[in-house]
């Protein structure tokens, strides 16, 4: 019976993964859509749709609205694949760090790569910080969480 019910405890924490995963990303789009103009690389590749002019807040401008806006997105992005990553391969843990671990350099690659004139974006060494702070705690809360669930 307690054997079951761990597994039960396991799915339910692999679901919340899969949960969390999801709200990280919509929540990164969010700030897009309502706290950047209309004006972004991102919209040369996908339609931009009219009603995204309506619902624009800008916001006053500031070091802190500036992490908001433009490395909180990308951190979040990061966590969400994170968390992705986490949840298909739950129980299978040599894979799942081969493929964080892949995860994490195309990340700084795809980063360090808007250095060149020919990968559209900006680099900016403020989204490396957030994104290795991101992997950092988020490395924490699994360490501390599966030490929990398991013993």
């Amino acid at each position: 019976m307690r054997n079951i019910l761990e597994k039960m405890d396991m799915q339910n924490i692999r679901r919340l993964y899969g949960l969390a995963s999801i709200i990280s990303l919509i929540l990164g789009m969010c700030i897009y859509l309502f706290f950047r103009n209309s004006n972004m690389l991102i919209f040369t590749w996908i339609p931009k749709l009219e009603f995204i002019e309506d619902i624009y807040f800008p916001l006053k401008p500031s070091l802190i609205t500036s992490m908001f806006l433009y490395n909180l997105p990308d951190a979040l992005w990061f966590l969400s694949g994170i968390l992705f990553i986490r949840f298909l391969w739950f129980n299978k843990q040599r894979e799942q760090r081969i493929y964080l671990i892949s995860f994490y350099s195309l990340g700084a690659i795809f980063e360090t790569s808007q250095l060149s004139k020919n990968i559209p974006g900006t680099f900016d060494l403020l989204d490396l910080f957030f994104m290795g702070i991101t992997a950092s705690i988020e490395g924490l809360l699994y360490k501390l969480f599966s030490k929990r669930s398991l013993g």
